[in-house]
């Protein structure tokens, strides 16, 4: 069996992108307007004792930082003077902290620099923001006017985003939430919200049939036979002929793969016994299978298993004494012992095949687990995006669901509208995957021009060229919004982007916030090669501050600077005309590609998407 790289399989798997076990069922809508107007007679006045606790837990977030710190390496001391580690530990020793300390290293943590949406930092930042807002609202007679002007603002956005599930919505709803669990109040109604919001926003279906056209290999190797059978020391050729596949395995908490060895070892070999030399022909058809399962865990496999039988032919024997006598007992004994001897050579064959099988296959695998460690799962950790995810499979599919709230998001409100058209690859993706990831990654960061192409490099091998600056143009940086820095819209079968920086800078020159939104109308059509695709933008890019009323508002001159550079750019990404290409597979999955995307289609802030192999 030719050295091939077998974890391709379980690579495309675990890049598909992240999964997770969630309800199916659809609650009954709640009544917000009750459920608000229950919690307007719950307020509950901020306690010394919830202070006491926020404190406690800040505590308890700096340590865990301290203790991050003491493993890291000599950089570590860069980011204790930046935010200022030893004022902030002399503060919390006290027994009244200054909040002007503490703010100051909040607005730190809170900056937008690479490496602060990490786990470790962003505790100390939830922490200290509680801590401080619930030391500077003790005592606070407002905060109960607030409380109930949150509640009546939150009844009116619930009911409104229960039926439009408009992103913009979302975030107002996720404001007020936090409010709220800022100030510890209004429990019942806060998991309300989350129950109502938490189905699964990612349904992909992959059949068997494309997972096999990838994996599908012939077999043809040849090996050197040396084993001992009932006591005769056998030599000679072994040539394998087979096939190599894959199969799912059902199985309702994991996804199981079997890598599937079938063929026949065709051996021509001499045994040795005393003086005896037998000479044979022998057929082993076996059939080899590993297991291999993935789960949210991580992946892992079996040691492979074999089943074969043998069917010799004895060619010849012979004797090196010249003794008819020795030679003709020699005879009667090779076939008193062949059924014997075929079991048994069919042990020794099984052997062989499964070592081989595992020489070939586990280190692909080992480096795919760790691929998806360190690639996937552990990055996702380290920022609190890890998903809820589920996998599953049945004979003929292979199926995932994900739940992705990122930092406190909402999810879908209800399940995905059917979807009847048949592909390989068959996608149900509400708006809220995309928006809530990459306010995780993105919301309140600062990116550079070249970052992004670095990351365009690492990810893609390269950098497209809508991500290239002109010749003699500035580089550019920008500070994303920390509400849904890109966001989506999937709806009426058109699909908005939201492109939404807080600030903007142009070599050392700083310039205001601008949202860059594109509407796009999803058009389909059938051509003699297949179904085409296109993406067909409805008017000009609106690149505009946040919440401008032209009616109202009129631009600066730095923000028409801005807004000049802007659509500049942004008309190189958001072209008038996009049509879908067909997605050209690498490696191991060229043989099951190209993929062409033969329906697409938004509606209720789902998208709706089938992808098949090219005709």
């Amino acid at each position: 069996m030719r050295r091939k790289k077998i974890a391709w399989t379980v690579v495309f798997l675990i890049l598909g992108a992240v999964s997770g076990r969630t309800r199916s069922s659809i609650a009954q809508v709640p009544d917000w307007t009750a459920l608000c107007a229950e919690a307007a007679k719950q307020f509950r006045p901020i306690t010394e004792e919830d202070v006491k606790t926020a404190r406690q837990n800040l505590l308890a977030a700096v340590s865990r930082l301290e203790a991050r710190f003491e493993r890291a390496g000599p950089e570590v001391e860069g980011w204790k003077k930046y935010l200022q580690w030893t004022a902030l530990k002399s503060e919390l020793g006290k027994d009244s902290p200054d909040l002007r300390v503490l703010e100051e290293v909040y607005s730190r943590l809170s900056a937008g620099h690479e490496g602060l949406q990490l786990t470790c930092f962003a505790d100390v930042r939830r922490a200290l923001q509680r801590y401080v807002a619930l030391s500077r609202a003790f005592g606070d007679a407002s905060i109960e006017i607030r409380y109930r002007t949150v509640l009546d603002n939150l009844q009116k956005a619930l009911v409104e985003y229960q039926q439009s599930q408009d992103p913009r919505l979302a975030s107002t709803v996720q404001d007020m939430l936090d409010w709220l669990e800022l100030a510890g109040q209004a429990p019942r109604l806060r998991a309300a919200v989350r129950e109502a919001f938490t189905q699964p926003n990612v349904f992909v279906r992959v059949r068997e049939d494309f997972l096999a056209s990838a994996f599908a290999e012939p077999v043809d190797v040849t090996e050197d036979v040396r084993e001992i059978i009932l006591g005769t020391d056998v030599r000679g050729k072994g040539h394998i002929v087979g096939q190599r596949s894959l199969e799912l395995v059902p199985s309702v908490d994991r996804a199981l793969l079997s890598i599937v060895v079938q063929g026949t070892i065709h051996s021509d070999t001499v045994g040795f016994n005393g003086p005896a030399r037998i000479y044979s022909r022998s057929e082993t058809p076996f059939t080899a299978r590993k297991l291999v399962s993935f789960t949210p865990d991580g992946l892992s496999f079996e040691p492979a298993t074999c089943s074969a039988t043998t069917h010799s032919d004895i060619q010849d024997v012979d004797v090196t004494c010249n003794s008819a006598c020795v030679e003709r007992i020699a005879w009667r004994r090779t076939f008193k012992q062949k059924s014997a001897a075929e079991w048994e050579a069919a042990r020794k064959a099984e052997r062989r095949v499964e070592r081989r099988v595992d020489k070939e296959a586990n280190p692909q695998l080992e480096k795919a687990a760790e691929r998806y460690q360190n690639r996937v799962r552990q990055p996702l950790l380290d920022r609190g995006l890890f998903p809820q995810w589920h996998l599953s499979t049945s004979d003929d599919e292979l199926s995932m669901t994900v739940l992705q709230l990122g930092h406190g998001g909402l999810g879908a409100a209800g399940t995905p509208p059917e979807l009847t058209e048949e592909g390989a690859i068959r996608l149900q993706v509400h708006h809220t995957w995309f928006n809530n990831l990459l306010e995780g990654f993105l919301g309140g960061m600062i990116l550079k021009e070249e970052r992004l192409q670095q990351l365009a490099q690492d990810l893609l091998g390269r950098v497209p060229e809508e991500l290239k600056r002109d010749e003699g143009e500035e580089p550019w940086t920008v500070r994303f919004a920390a509400r849904r820095p890109i966001a989506v819209t999937f709806s009426d079968g058109r699909l908005v982007v939201e492109f939404r920086g807080e600030t903007y800078w142009r070599g050392d020159r700083s310039y205001p916030g601008m949202d860059v939104r594109a509407t796009y109308r999803i058009e389909s059509s059938t051509e003699d090669k297949g179904p085409e695709i296109r993406l067909v933008r409805e008017g000009p890019l609106s690149v505009l501050p946040p919440n401008f009323d032209p009616e109202r508002d009129r631009l600066s001159v730095r923000q028409q600077t801005i807004r000049s550079l802007l659509e500049r750019r942004f008309e190189k990404i958001f072209r008038e005309t996009i049509t879908i290409e067909p997605i050209k597979l690498e490696g191991q999955w060229a043989k099951a590609g190209p993929l062409v995307v033969t329906h697409l289609e938004s509606t209720g802030g789902w998208l709706k998407a089938v992808l098949d192999r090219a005709r």
